[in-house]
């Protein structure tokens, strides 16, 4: 084994070994549960409850706008097509990072450029 081969091993194996643990706190989350679906900045996780909104979250519980969605949340991904006539996937938006997909299904809010989200399906994707 020379030298570069001992140095790249050791590398791939401090890289494996700095993997930062998994955070919600403060990111934008969706949350659903027995209380109505809320979009917000996640509060800090404690002791196995319910995961809360950040007190004054702006967009707790709200309708928002398209581009309030791509904002926090990102660009969507190529995915399965909707089965239906055309435009009939307007207010589904699917999100991908590594093996994982999210499907969310928006519905139009009283103001009809506003949404809220109805309904969320996470996959876990084969390569």
């Amino acid at each position: 084994m020379n030298i570069k081969t001992l140095a790249l091993g050791m590398l791939a194996v401090g890289a494996v070994a700095c993997q930062a643990p998994a955070r919600l706190a403060g990111r934008w989350v969706l949350l659903s549960g027995n209380a109505p679906v809320a979009v917000g900045q996640a509060d800090a996780p404690a002791a196995g409850g319910p995961l809360r909104l950040v007190p004054g979250s702006p967009a707790a519980g709200a309708c928002l706008a398209a581009e309030e969605y791509m904002q926090m949340f990102g660009p969507v991904c190529p995915h399965d097509p909707e089965e239906g006539p055309p435009g009939s996937d307007v207010d589904v938006r699917w999100y991908c990072h590594g093996n994982l997909a999210v499907r969310v299904r928006l519905e139009r809010c009283p103001n009809p450029s506003r949404l809220r989200v109805v309904e969320l399906a996470v996959a876990t994707v084969d390569h």
